[in-house]
């Protein structure tokens, strides 16, 4: 009895000071972490690091792949690591976890949103023949307007050296699919190597208004993510090459788009219903309207991180992003999400001055909103370079 009572002891003693272990080791891995320039860190995972908030929350989501809860891009954002915060409501919806481990049986919502569509489309065929004939002449006048002035300026502009450079690290990062623009998730959720549907072709729009502004762009799609977590060791290798064929490109624009949950499944070809993702704020986060119209918004990352042997000075990047996002705000009131500072990175951004990265909505966002933000958005970046002194 007495040797039963002491092990009984000795059992007590022992959980306690593994209670207290584990809670000190929570409290020391999720504290900020100082990072100096001498550390490495592997920018596709410090772009994530950053979502994460602390490397505890990584060592937990390769250790129980059905929580699947470390990075912002499969659904955590907040610190709150109690079981109860893994699962959330999920815990009651055991369909909810299948769902991200066997994506087809994401189809159990599929006729739910199918009825939501037919909703949709009734109420918008309800406006009459003669309004959308009159929307559609006034569009195309519109159009014919802008092209016209996009000639004028083109023929005044010498366009054999390109002056900016649009690529992108994740040129699979995709959007909301929609009837318009339907596609399935490959290589991950709301990613594919289809580039009609990813931050690519938004890249291409881009490059369009920034030409009809009179600015030499060369557009680079080369995909370099296949592999995620070399992503920016090959964007790096495709970003000296191209600055190495054309001296004369003094601006580049890694463009991204940010992300939450997994809205596209691999597998699944279901038009999302966008009222229904979960995270309503993230999803009104990244929309607005401007005249009467869905855009996507934009912001700005910097990497501050630098070292030795790199010798430019990150505060010129970011002084550049920070006239951009103002003068974004200036024109279009709140569509620039402002500029954030990144201190483990530098996201290639030590090769040129003026090298910056956007993200121009998230996979909350529509292929059409991000489209319709690139017209607004190589206003504002062409007024600035042009207010810098750039000629051609």
């Amino acid at each position: 009895m007495y040797r039963y009572y002491s092990y009984s002891k000795i059992n007590k003693i022992m959980f306690l000071v593994l209670v207290l272990i584990n809670l000190f080791t929570y409290n020391w891995l999720t504290k900020t972490c100082i990072i100096d320039s001498k550390q490495v860190i592997g920018d596709s995972f410090s772009e994530e690091y950053d979502k994460m908030d602390s490397i505890f929350v990584t060592a937990i989501n390769y250790a129980i792949p059905a929580i699947d809860i470390a990075f912002t891009s499969q659904g955590y954002t907040g610190k709150d690591l109690t079981f109860s915060s893994f699962l959330n409501a999920k815990v009651k919806n055991p369909i909810n976890i299948l769902k991200f481990q066997i994506p087809v049986l994401a189809q159990i919502e599929v006729k739910e949103n199918k009825n939501l569509n037919i909703v949709i489309e009734n109420s918008q065929n309800s406006v009459s023949e003669e309004e959308k004939e009159e929307k559609e002449k006034v569009t195309e006048e519109i159009k014919k307007q802008q092209d016209n002035e996009a000639q004028t300026v083109l023929e005044n502009k010498n366009f054999d050296q390109p002056y900016l450079l649009i690529y992108h690290t994740h040129t699979m990062e995709s959007y909301a699919a929609t009837e318009k623009n339907k596609y399935e998730a490959k290589y991950g959720y709301d990613r594919t190597n289809d580039l009609n549907y990813t931050v690519a072709k938004v890249g291409d729009y881009l490059a369009e208004y920034l030409i009809r502004e009179g600015i030499p762009v060369l557009h680079d799609k080369t995909i370099n993510d296949y592999n995620y977590d070399k992503s920016y060791v090959n964007s790096l290798a495709t970003v000296s090459k191209i600055l190495k064929e054309h001296p004369s490109i003094k601006v580049t624009i890694d463009l991204h788009r940010d992300g939450y949950g997994a809205v596209m499944m691999p597998g699944v070809d279901s038009i999302p219903v966008l009222s229904k993702l979960p995270n309503q704020d993230f999803r009104k986060k990244y929309v607005t309207e401007i005249n009467g119209e869905k855009v996507a918004k934009v912001s700005f990352i910097i990497g501050s991180r630098r070292t030795p042997e790199m010798k430019e000075d990150w505060r010129k990047n970011y002084e550049f992003a920070k006239k951009i996002s103002d003068r974004l705000n200036k024109l279009y009131p709140g569509l620039s999400l402002g500029v954030q500072v990144k201190p483990y990175s530098e996201y290639n951004q030590h090769l040129l001055e003026k090298a910056i990265l956007i993200e121009l909505g998230s996979n909350y966002n529509t292929l059409e909103e991000a489209i319709a933000t690139t017209k607004y958005l190589a206003k504002a970046i062409s007024e600035v370079i042009n207010e810098e002194g750039y000629s051609n």
